[in-house]
């Protein structure tokens, strides 16, 4: 990430302060443009190579292992219902309940090591 905004910020300004876009002109890019482009800066800078698809993933994935609300998490990413986003991230949600459901054990084991005192 600060490899990434390294190149962001050594990167020419534009209004709009996008990343993609052609010979300093601002328009809408295709996926694949997009990409394209991607590749292009992560070869420059060295790092291995993940789609924007890729990215968006990688993004959801953090924000909810962070403990982002998954409806917040759903609405960012646009899916039109949370089922798709526990759908498609249901790996992570695993994972998050098993943190949960330790975080709550501990919570009524600190209540009975109070009450020893």
């Amino acid at each position: 990430m600060r490899t990434l905004e390294d190149f962001i910020n050594q990167s020419e300004d534009n209004e709009n302060g996008l990343i993609f876009y052609t010979d300093g002109n601002v328009k809408v890019v295709s996926n694949e443009d997009a990409n394209k482009r991607l590749k292009e800066i992560l070869i420059d800078l060295g790092i291995q190579e993940i789609t924007c698809h890729g990215l968006r993933h990688t993004h959801a994935s953090v924000l909810l292992y962070e403990g982002v609300n998954t409806q917040y998490v759903s609405e960012r990413l646009g899916h039109e219902s949370i089922f798709t986003t526990m759908h498609t991230y249901a790996h992570v949600l695993r994972e998050l309940r098993t943190r949960e459901e330790q975080k709550a054990l501990s919570i009524y084991e600190n209540m009975l090591d109070k009450e020893d005192v």
